[in-house]
């Protein structure tokens, strides 16, 4: 094997040093992201790390709790759209190994059990030269779900006030025009008796 010559040694060293410096500033950003950050491995996809933000949405007590768990227990056993979430997380998986990302909304389970609604970004990242893994990152949106299902509450009982209201002014018109065509039926038979009624003085003046 060659030996190899000092400038060599020094820009291996170098390159070391960027790539820790790449590394601490990922970590910073891991750490202090307001999102839940998890980074899974295949091929089963166990979460192997997560910070501090994945750890309080979660209700877990620490990063080794949560990352005990597995993603199972992340998620009811089905979703909103009854497919089972073991299968579906394998088809968002597959799309995001595939196509580099995937964005969705999911329902996830806290470890007390409660269910939240969120939306999941899933990135092909490569951590280890050539090995790739998965990072989640975890927003929720309960409270912009309330407030969705609350617009769609309103926007159905708008609809049902107009279609209400649609209907009072439909029976309005329709009133209206029996109304027109009785006035009209009855100005056009007070006419027929005024003919009647002048014929018949014309009669009486030729009989008189």
């Amino acid at each position: 094997m060659k030996d190899r010559t000092r400038e060599e040694l020094v820009a291996d060293i170098s390159l070391l040093q960027k790539k820790v410096v790449e590394l601490e500033k990922f970590r910073a950003l891991f750490e202090s992201s307001r999102d839940a950050i998890m980074i899974t491995e295949p091929p089963l996809w166990r979460f192997i790390s997560c910070n501090p933000a994945a750890v309080k949405l979660f209700g877990a007590k620490d990063e080794p709790e949560f990352i005990s768990r597995g993603p199972a227990e992340a998620s009811p056993e089905f979703q909103p759209d009854g497919i089972r979430s073991s299968d579906k997380s394998l088809r968002m998986i597959q799309k995001a190994m595939d196509e580099g990302v995937n964005f969705f909304e999911w329902t996830h389970k806290r470890f007390d059990g409660s269910e939240f609604f969120a939306t999941v970004l899933l990135t092909r990242v490569e951590i280890e030269k050539g090995k790739p893994f998965l990072q989640a990152t975890v927003r929720d949106i309960t409270g912009l779900k309330q407030i969705e299902n609350k617009l769609k509450e309103a926007y159905a009982e708008l609809e049902n006030k107009i279609q209400e209201r649609t209907r009072e002014l439909q029976e309005r018109v329709e009133e209206l025009e029996r109304f027109r065509k009785a006035t009209i039926d009855r100005e056009f038979r007070m006419k027929e008796l005024r003919q009647e009624i002048e014929q018949l003085k014309n009669k009486t003046r030729k009989n008189e």
